[in-house]
């Protein structure tokens, strides 16, 4: 009887291999996740492109205006107020800075020895960009002003890899620290 009951089984039957579609439910979790962390990361990149655009269009007149200059189409007088007037477009409306509007003199040269992180305007080359630019006999070293201004701009640029919180933190962080400065 036992014999009987053994021949009606069915032989072992393996279960079928796992298929890759449809994915488990988990999965369709962490790909929606995923897509919206990538166009999360997509817009801040593209919104980031587009505040950066005005450093990287005074570059391109900066380098514009040095040719121009090379090519003697314009005198070196013609260059630094052309050149002072693409830092000052630059700082007013790329930049957002409107108090720059009516800066001129020592209070420019201060304002991008800021932006640029050391005296060189204010002590070095990029004097003649202060009050030197009015006098009739002012002296331009061209070269040394190209140079640091390119120098400049290139910072402005590179502005875009570092991280940076957005600016109402950075107001409130400000605005939470002691007159004395950091810690």
């Amino acid at each position: 009887m036992e014999q009987e009951l053994l021949n009606q089984l069915r032989d072992i039957h393996l279960p079928q291999a796992p298929v890759w579609w449809p994915p488990a439910p988990g999965w369709w979790v962490l790909a929606a996740l995923a897509l919206c962390l990538l166009a999360w990361g997509a817009a801040r990149l593209w919104r980031r492109w587009r505040r950066f655009r005005p450093a990287r269009t005074a570059r391109q007149l900066h380098r514009g205006l040095t040719l121009e200059l090379l090519d003697q189409s314009i005198t070196p007088m013609a260059w630094l107020h052309r050149t002072n007037e693409v830092l000052k477009r630059l700082a007013v409306h790329g930049l957002g800075h409107r108090e720059m509007i009516r800066a001129w003199g020592d209070d420019w040269l201060r304002y991008l020895d800021g932006r640029y992180g050391e005296p060189a305007f204010s002590k070095g080359a990029g004097r003649s960009l202060g009050q030197a630019r009015f006098r009739r006999t002012a002296e331009v070293d061209v070269q040394a002003l190209d140079g640091l201004i390119g120098r400049l701009l290139d910072r402005e640029c590179r502005r875009f890899w570092r991280f940076s919180l957005p600016p109402t933190s950075r107001r409130d962080d400000a605005a939470k620290q002691p007159a004395g400065g950091p810690p």
